[in-house]
């Protein structure tokens, strides 16, 4: 076994799977804030620089000022509720993945959207950040 396998696998040793799930969860608590905030250091602390969300229907949103556009809308999106559920996160010492569920209630017992989604998170400046997001919608659309 050569030096760098044996730095290698130090450093995979250090990886602990379950202390990246607690962040991920408790990220996932405050989702919802990105739809209530323009701040541009909330977006950093928790989306990467090159960060990209991928919303159904339409193209990439990638870099945090697309983002926050994206998210906060200048403010439009401020009632928006989200509740984000987790059901398994795994990966490596560098790559985490997420994958869930979304609800979008609707404060009737509805909701206006659910749906699941995939997360890729990856250490950004020694901190666990969201670099991709994908999600799709449980509800049918009406035909066009």
């Amino acid at each position: 076994m050569a030096c760098k396998d044996n730095v290698d696998m130090m450093l995979y040793k250090k990886f602990e799977l379950k202390s990246i799930q607690s962040i991920i969860r408790e990220a996932n608590l405050i989702y919802g804030k990105r739809f209530e905030t323009g701040d541009r250091t909330w977006y950093f602390e928790r989306y990467c620089k090159d960060a990209c969300a991928m919303p159904e229907g339409m193209e990439s949103v990638c870099g945090i000022d697309s983002i926050i556009q994206y998210y906060y809308n200048d403010g439009k999106n401020k009632d928006f509720k989200i509740v984000i559920s987790e059901k398994e996160i795994y990966g490596v010492q560098d790559l985490v993945v997420e994958e869930g569920i979304y609800d979008f209630p609707d404060g009737n017992g509805g909701s206006f959207d659910k749906g699941k989604f995939i997360a890729i998170w990856k250490t950004e400046d020694g901190h666990w950040k969201i670099y991709r997001e994908i999600w799709n919608s449980n509800l049918k659309h009406p035909a066009n």
